[in-house]
């Protein structure tokens, strides 16, 4: 064995040079990846606790509370660590030295109200109707927590204006590449506006990386029917389309208006037209991608969206009693199938509408 050890070369190594212990902890994470796999921030935490020896369960105990939130969430240590940083008004680089003993103890003393701001954002994303399944960009969070934790109200002026600013975010992707950037950047633009009450026009003359902004022009708004398919970004728009449903009671699913299912061959191979002819082949792979496109989509309680299921939507719409979510629809077209296309063209027109009234 002393043999193998000491005198035996089977052992690759390199040196490193470098003191630091960023580096080390990045060199860790490396190799530690082909095991049982432990992010940056797990590795901090060794930091961390040597000035605050409750830090970890705290913090987890915060995670469990948040992430438990409405249908569930996945928030991350990441998140809390650099949103405490966000919220001090220090660098948001999970490195060793952003972790020093005066920061640390800082962390410490504002828990209290860390923890409070953060709890009270998610219960605001959960009334909004989010949780894991349609969050695409958690980060996006951390200024809606940094204006809470300097004394924003959550009034519904200003709860309004919160949720265009999470959809926008996630839609446009601020947060896709130099997310700390894009953090600090909105940090000083709250920093300059009114502490009290949110709008995105304070937020409206940020540019980030790549040129981005959280400004929508009309065209960018009409390319959206085009753009997006079921899914997380498209339930945020429609989000903003139905903002009075009470997201935080119920489970709302994207209804088909016009049911996926009655794209069907079987059910659409012979069917006649307005102008007299059969559809055609082409018309078909056409409306077939456009079923699953903005414009046919609503936001439905799962129970009613499972008991309309297959239902023609002129059927549908001549027995629901829920005229309430069934919003933007043309007065001027059949809602038989065969009109599906002035139905899309005319309801596209009522939606962009709404979403220009609230973006632009």
């Amino acid at each position: 064995m002393h043999t193998r050890l000491v005198t035996d070369e089977i052992i690759n190594y390199f040196e490193v040079v470098d003191d630091s212990i960023d580096s080390v902890l990045d060199i860790f994470v490396r190799v530690n990846s082909g095991g049982t796999v432990l992010s940056k921030s797990d590795l901090l935490f060794s930091t961390i606790v040597s000035y605050w020896d409750k830090a970890r369960d705290e913090i987890d105990k915060l995670l469990s509370e948040i992430n438990k939130k409405g249908e569930g969430f996945k928030f991350s240590n990441d998140f809390i660590m650099r949103t405490c940083l966000y919220l001090l008004d220090m660098s948001v680089a999970l490195k060793v030295e952003t972790f020093k003993k005066d920061s640390i103890l800082k962390i410490k003393e504002n828990w209290d109200s860390i923890r409070k701001a953060i709890n009270d954002t998610v219960d605001l994303l959960n009334e909004f109707g989010f949780n894991s399944e349609n969050m695409i960009s958690y980060v996006a969070v951390s200024p809606m927590v940094y204006y809470r934790y300097k004394g924003g109200n959550f009034d519904s002026s200003s709860k309004a204006e919160l949720r265009k600013y999470i959809v926008i975010a996630q839609v446009r992707q601020i947060f896709g590449a130099a997310s700390n950037s894009a953090l600090t950047s909105i940090r000083e633009a709250l920093k300059a506006a009114p502490s009290n009450s949110f709008s995105m026009k304070n937020l409206n003359g940020i540019r980030f990386t790549g040129d981005r902004t959280l400004r929508y022009t009309v065209d960018e708004i009409d390319a959206m029917f085009d753009t997006y398919e079921i899914g997380a970004y498209t339930f945020m728009l429609l989000s903003l389309m139905y903002p009075n449903l009470k997201y935080s009671q119920k489970g709302f699913h994207q209804d088909h208006m016009h049911p996926y299912t009655g794209f069907e061959e079987g059910k659409i191979k012979d069917l006649v037209l307005p102008d007299g002819t059969v559809i055609d082949d082409d018309t078909k792979e056409d409306w077939r991608r456009r079923r699953n496109t903005l414009a046919n989509f609503q936001l439905l309680e799962g129970r009613e969206n499972e008991s309309k299921n297959a239902t023609p939507l002129v059927d549908w719409l001549k027995i629901t009693e829920n005229s309430e979510n069934a919003k933007y629809l043309p007065s001027d077209v059949s809602y038989e199938l065969a009109n599906f296309e002035e139905f899309m063209e005319k309801r596209q027109k009522l939606m962009s509408k709404a979403l220009k009234d609230i973006l632009l």
